[in-house]
């Protein structure tokens, strides 16, 4: 059994599935290639530890400046909030790292033991929001610090009295400037998914430093480990599983609809191309009932081949008609050898030369009619053949001038004049194929009668034209298109073959030239296209 036609491939339904599928799975796919979510988390994080540094850190300026007066804290030169903000003024702090390109610091926080003790007044004020600051952490996660001006620990505990300005971040907040960094650290193994951090490899640290006007009175240092993104994407499952069924029931919806209007037409095309193929009377409509809406590649792939079947049906009817054509013609002549042939095999030897001479006289017509025919049908295999660059380029009043002389020597008694001055009138053909179409109308107009043939030019547009009129007694009415049929010939008595108009027709479609019959007694009309630069 043969296989299948398209077995073994993809349906178009299948692939656009797998395309809307591939769409889908990009955004989420990204999240973690290139690590945008990740960063967003990062960012979220660093955003809420700036949000709790502000609210701490202006509930210790004022328990500062209650504890130590308006003067207390050192005279700073680089408030980053201004020396005159108006209580109403916003602050903003922009967030500074980025996951995918802030380096991740190696060591741990440094504590260093300083000559200098610190501060009383900032130590007193730590230990009163102490148990604030407790509180807030059992719920926001986060690591809270209060340092005196000197980036020394305030808040008792853990590090108390120690030096913090060896970090980066302190350092940087001690010169009054907002300052954050990521810090790696130890994860111990695989936790839940519901848990919320512990498997996050990097904690983020911001130093927040605290201004009353121009005075620095102490530094917030607050740390949190944000979210990991895959228990972040869990705690958002059921969310995301919303989000997902919505994106899945409208890519449905979507790929129904791509093949309602694509996949549809196509396999509708698909079983009209067949029928045509397995029937060549067959084509395919250039609309297709019942489609009232089609893309439009497809509306053009419709058009396309219906063009196509048209063509191969006309060609499939114009093959019938050749191939009866064909074995009529052949048919005749070999008939009429074949019945010579047994009369001179039969009473060869009992008929006089005159009788035998007129039977081989007869067979030698036949044969040279044959010859004929297949000459003719072997140049218009060649002419159908023809494939055209585009860079031919023929000079139409030379060659004409030039064929007349040669027709003149060799017919005195037919003569070819040129009228017109189009010698520049360049066509974009070959010259052997202009002089063969030529030719085949002035020997029609010589073997029908004519006497004289006169050939004139002139520009169509972007065709050129050249018109050819003889003085012969011309066509009969109706006979306007006929003549440009194969084996159609006035002159079947005189050994016309019926196909010189025919094969001239067929020269020139390769070029995009025509010939037609243009008025009567005998008027013919060649136009080809004008060859470039003309």
């Amino acid at each position: 059994m043969g296989r299948v036609k398209g077995e073994g491939h993809p349906s178009l339904r299948l692939i656009l599935l797998l395309v809307n599928l591939v769409i889908l799975a990009v955004p989420i796919s990204g999240l973690y290639l290139f690590e945008i979510y990740e960063d967003e988390l990062v960012g979220q994080t660093e955003s809420e530890l700036i949000s709790q540094a502000a609210l701490v850190g202006a509930t210790f300026r004022d328990l500062v400046a209650e504890l130590g007066g308006a003067d207390y804290g050192l005279d700073h030169w680089n408030n980053p909030f201004g020396d005159n903000l108006a209580e109403t003024d916003l602050r903003i702090v922009p967030t500074l790292l980025n996951r995918s390109s802030s380096p991740i610091y190696k060591d741990p926080i440094s504590f260093s033991a300083s000559t200098r003790v610190v501060n009383k007044v900032a130590a007193l004020a730590a230990q009163k929001l102490n148990p604030v600051i407790r509180e807030a952490t059992l719920t926001t996660l986060s690591t809270i610090a209060l340092l005196d001006f000197h980036g020394l620990m305030a808040s008792p505990g853990r590090g108390h009295g120690l030096s913090l300005e060896k970090n980066p971040e302190v350092a940087k907040a001690l010169e009054g400037s907002y300052a954050s960094v990521l810090r790696k650290r130890e994860v111990s193994g695989s936790t839940d998914l519901s848990s919320v951090s512990r498997d996050t490899p990097y904690r983020v640290f911001v130093a927040f430093p605290v201004f009353n006007g121009r005075r620095l009175v102490g530094v917030v240092y607050l740390s949190r480990t944000p979210r990991q993104l895959s228990k972040a994407l869990y705690q958002e499952r059921r969310n995301l599983a919303w989000a997902g069924a919505s994106v899945l029931a409208l890519m449905v919806v979507i790929s129904l609809s791509a093949s309602l209007l694509i996949v549809g037409p196509v396999k509708k095309l698909a079983r009209e191309a067949k029928m045509a193929a397995e029937d060549p009377s067959q084509t395919v409509k250039r609309k297709a009932k019942g489609d009232f809406f089609a893309v439009k590649e497809v509306a053009e792939l419709r058009s396309n081949v219906s063009d196509m079947t048209e063509r191969l049906a006309r060609r499939s009817d114009y093959l019938k008609a050749f191939a009866a054509g064909v074995s009529h013609e052949f048919k005749t002549p070999l008939a009429a050898i074949k019945g010579s042939m047994e009369l001179i095999g039969e009473h060869g030897p009992s008929m006089d030369p005159a009788t035998l001479g007129k039977f081989a006289e007869n067979i030698t017509l036949d044969l040279e009619r044959l010859e004929r025919l297949v000459g003719r049908l072997l140049a218009l295999a060649r002419a159908e053949a023809l494939s055209p660059t585009g860079e031919e380029k023929t000079e139409a009043g030379e060659l004409v001038r030039a064929l007349a002389d040669r027709l003149a020597a060799i017919y005195p008694d037919f003569k070819v004049s040129v009228t017109g001055t189009m010698d520049a009138l360049a066509l974009s053909i070959d010259p052997d194929v202009l002089e063969t179409v030529l030719v085949n109308l002035l020997d029609n107009a010589r073997e029908n009668g004519a006497r004289e043939a006169r050939v004139s030019f002139s520009v169509l547009g972007e065709m050129g034209a050249i018109k050819v009129q003889d003085d012969g007694p011309g066509l009969n009415e109706g006979e306007e298109e006929k003549i440009f049929a194969p084996f159609y010939t006035g002159r079947k008595g005189q050994g016309g073959t019926g196909l010189g108009l025919s094969l001239a027709r067929t020269l020139l479609s390769p070029y995009s030239g025509e010939l037609t019959f243009l008025e009567r007694p005998a008027v013919f009309l060649i136009k080809a296209p004008l060859a470039k630069g003309q």
